[in-house]
């Protein structure tokens, strides 16, 4: 059915006068009228009573009227969604990110793009970044906030940078010192995650323990880095964090500034081959590489 039709059944419901309803609809009043009998006849059904004393709806009219008026309201939703669709300003974006991307940059890069694309549906679940990069390739993810290096066939763009940071039980006799450099605890128990679970960062970490003559060796191992920091707060072990860590104030836990200072970078990662206008608009509201304030 032509949706002229019902738009303009609904004016002249509205306005129940020909007149009035075609002025509002932008036409002359007889191809209004020939739009409403046309209507009329493919229904079978009466809408409007037209008399000397003006137009009335019918009692079965009133029930046309009112799925009229929802077909319209649908219909016009439905173009402003397809429309936003097209600009990359409606849809749904399914986002992975490593655990610790949740303590403070993704609060920030993401509120912009919130802001912006009020319509944009994000679904975000916390995954790490060889799993990430493996859903990206398989179309599970459209967006990943990774740690890099990632492999060359996704686009990847770094948005933030936090230096590192020790975490250690409060009781230790470096927690203390204002700040601890990597020698002083390259001997000490490390609790740590395996590499398999973000090499970049793992790798960054051990080069810093290889400089001060250690190799990354956990004396426990975590997946997560909230459950390293419940394992330093229970005494097992030392661990290094990134910054916003802190924002996870665990009893018995003491951050200290590292040094040297090292930075651990956070990277947005798309499919190329997968980029679609929802992607870009939201990759278009994410700064480059943005530090820790």
């Amino acid at each position: 059915m032509d949706i002229r039709l019902l738009e303009a059944v609904v004016a002249v419901a509205d306005e129940l006068h020909f007149g009035r309803a075609a002025a509002r609809l932008g036409i002359a009043q007889p191809p209004l009228s020939q739009r409403v009998q046309r209507l009329e006849r493919e229904l079978g059904v009466t809408v409007f009573d037209r008399g000397r004393h003006g137009v009335a709806i019918t009692p079965a009219g009133t029930e046309i009227v009112a799925h009229a008026r929802r077909v319209v309201a649908d219909t016009r939703r439905l173009t402003r969604i397809a429309r936003g669709v097209r600009a990359g300003t409606h849809g749904t974006l399914r986002i992975g990110a490593v655990g610790s991307a949740f303590y403070a940059a993704l609060p920030d890069l993401l509120a912009a793009g919130r802001a912006d694309l009020p319509d944009l549906t994000l679904r975000i679940r916390e995954v790490e970044t060889p799993q990430q990069i493996a859903e990206l390739h398989a179309g599970d993810l459209d967006v990943g906030f990774l740690r890099p290096p990632v492999d060359a066939g996704l686009d990847t763009r770094g948005v933030w940078r936090e230096p590192l940071i020790v975490a250690l039980p409060g009781d230790h006799p470096l927690a203390a010192e204002p700040e601890i450099d990597i020698a002083r605890i390259a001997a000490e128990p490390i609790v740590f995650f395996a590499r398999a679970s973000g090499p970049g960062y793992w790798d960054r970490v051990n080069a810093l323990l290889h400089a001060a003559g250690h190799t990354l060796e956990p004396a426990a191992r975590a997946d997560h880095v909230t459950t390293m920091l419940g394992m330093v707060a229970l005494g097992i072990g030392v661990t290094i964090v990134p910054d916003s860590a802190r924002a996870l104030r665990l009893a018995g836990v003491t951050y200290r500034p590292l040094l040297p200072r090292t930075e651990l970078p956070l990277a947005v990662a798309t499919d190329p081959a997968a980029r679609t206008p929802v992607i870009d608009a939201l990759l278009a509201t994410l700064p480059d590489a943005r530090a820790l304030r």
